[in-house]
């Protein structure tokens, strides 16, 4: 069938994901809870409440952000790499720990 094989790569990299997760949890069961490496245990994170509710509705300021954003309350989705942007920008930019 046409685009089965890329059909295929992609369900197969998304079983190793998977795979890679369930791997992490078995030997790491308190990073659901703590940070794998102990060294940012004593993060410092930003409560700035403004800027979260700006992040979440895309409204950062930064175009790739905000229209990863939307595009997942439109949509429920987000291209890898878009998240990727997205996840930098609230935990490193915005300092602000993803569990919010």
């Amino acid at each position: 069938a046409a685009g089965g094989r890329h059909v295929s790569i992609t369900f197969w990299r998304r079983l190793v994901w998977r795979d890679l997760a369930y791997w992490q949890l078995q030997h790491f069961p308190l990073m659901q809870d703590r940070p794998i490496r102990a060294h940012y245990a004593g993060q410092v994170w930003s409560s700035d409440r403004a800027a979260l509710d700006g992040w979440r509705r895309g409204q950062t300021g930064y175009p790739l952000v905000d229209a990863g954003m939307r595009e997942l309350w439109a949509t429920g989705w987000m291209p890898q790499n878009v998240r990727m942007a997205v996840a930098v920008m609230l935990c490193e930019l915005l300092n602000i720990s993803w569990v919010e």
